[in-house]
């Protein structure tokens, strides 16, 4: 079985989580291995970044510091023979950065600083990996994943370049490779979004003929509700694609939205595990249907806006939501809940980046009105129409929790509830009481 593993930057937060990586690649015999930065890298470089861009060099002097402090603590109780070698690899990535944050060039900075997280706990770790004895091959991942001009992965490019690289003679070798980044098409180092390391391990998996993807995080499978919020919850050792995008998209941190559509579309299976606790089960992701019960998740989205355009000219007209669309389409703002009325129409959106270019383009059209934190709850589960008193069920759950807006209907698979993000965890608690009370444990 080919498999491709990813782990997050929790999971290759410190030495002994490497050497407890390590384990799990060899013991899975991982063909590919895709890993995000050591935890808390990210959130250094966008400061570095975001300190270039406003000149504040000392800012990124320390930020700079206590990296090197962060990866030289990693390297001396990791490697031994490969600890001059790996050390060589920081300082080279430390001025690489420095060298950018001189000649800062707004969002080309950016990117090229935030992808030195990837290159180098990958680097790090695939010198963990020799000195353990294994045949391993550390891949750069923007030589082989690229976007076009809209930000899509070039998939074509990328099973041509990536087969050239993962070789079908050398078994033995475990692969090495960096999510989240790539190069656009301009030719600059770029990255697939924040979380998109998930998506970089679903898209290589694919490219190399992967039987399973599997993303290692630090929890335990896909609960059915979010356990940092909500008191008893479980892992949900089935899961459908569909049912799993849904939840993804609506705010489920395990996963990345995009990494569920091409696995789905390979037939390729993924699997969620848990790189501290690797003997769990998880939650297998595949194209089977589990219709043993009703209700299987929630998940929660916020930073909601909702916009709301009130105008008698909807009454009666034609063509009115078309235009009103076209506006969002324009600056390119995903809509997430719509509901209408024979004068009103309210929408959703957690964009809010061409928030008043928006206002200014829809207030011709009627008076507009914008309310801001909220947040999106999504019951996800066989929510039939033909099946009568589920609805009536989420909505008892829900009798004391004041609700904004409701979507139904799009879908068999998912009801979701827009309410103020102060009435979450309410909300939240409330169907997990509810809906699961008989498996909570």
């Amino acid at each position: 079985m080919i498999k491709t593993l990813k782990f997050g930057g929790t999971s290759v937060g410190s030495a002994a989580n490497m050497r407890r990586v390590a384990e799990i690649i060899t013991s899975e015999g991982a063909r590919l291995t895709v890993l995000s930065a050591m935890s808390g890298t990210t959130d250094a470089l966008v400061r570095i970044a975001t300190a270039a861009a406003q000149g504040e060099r000392e800012t990124v002097r320390e930020t700079l510091e206590m990296l090197r402090a962060k990866y030289s603590t990693c390297i001396d109780e990791l490697l031994t023979d490969h600890r001059d070698a790996a050390r060589e690899r920081m300082e080279r990535v430390l001025a690489r950065i420095a060298d950018e944050t001189f000649v800062y060039r707004g969002e080309v900075s950016d990117k090229l600083i935030l992808a030195q997280g990837e290159l180098l706990t990958s680097a790090i770790f695939c010198h963990h990996m020799q000195e353990l004895g294994h045949r391993a091959e550390l891949l750069t991942s923007p030589e082989f994943m690229h976007t076009d001009g809209e930000g899509k992965p070039d998939m074509a490019r990328l099973r041509r370049e990536l087969t050239t690289r993962v070789t079908e003679t050398d078994k033995d070798i475990y692969y090495i490779a960096q999510g989240f980044i790539c190069t656009d098409a301009a030719g600059n180092l770029s990255n697939l979004g924040r979380g998109g390391s998930d998506y970089s391990a679903a898209l290589m998996g694919v490219a190399i003929g992967s039987d399973e993807v599997q993303i290692w995080t630090d929890i335990d499978g896909m609960h059915n509700n979010d356990p940092r919020v909500v008191d008893r919850t479980f892992p949900i050792r089935r899961m459908s694609f569909d049912e799993a995008a849904e939840l993804a998209y609506f705010g489920a941190k395990i996963l990345h939205p995009a990494t569920i559509q091409p696995c789905k579309e390979a037939g390729i299976n993924v699997r969620l595990k848990n790189s501290m606790e690797p003997q769990a089960e998880g939650t297998l992701i595949s194209d089977a249907e589990d219709n043993a019960m009703d209700f299987h998740a929630i998940a929660a989205k916020d930073g909601i806006t909702v916009v709301r355009i009130a105008s008698a000219r909807m009454l009666m007209a034609y063509g009115f939501l078309r235009k009103v669309f076209e506006v969002f389409e324009k600056y390119r703002t995903p809509v997430d809940m719509i509901t209408t009325s024979e004068v009103e129409v309210s929408l959703t959106i957690d964009s809010t980046c061409h928030l008043e270019d928006i206002i200014r383009e829809l207030r011709p059209f009627g008076s507009v009105e914008v309310n801001r934190d909220n947040t999106i709850v999504c019951i996800v589960g066989c929510i039939d129409d033909r099946h009568a008193g589920l609805a009536a069920r989420i909505f008892h759950s829900l009798r004391e929790v004041p609700i904004r807006m409701i979507s139904y209907g799009a879908n068999h698979r998912s009801m979701a509830v827009l309410v103020a993000t102060e009435h979450k965890r309410q909300t939240l608690q409330a169907l997990n009481d509810h809906l699961f009370d008989c498996f909570n444990r």
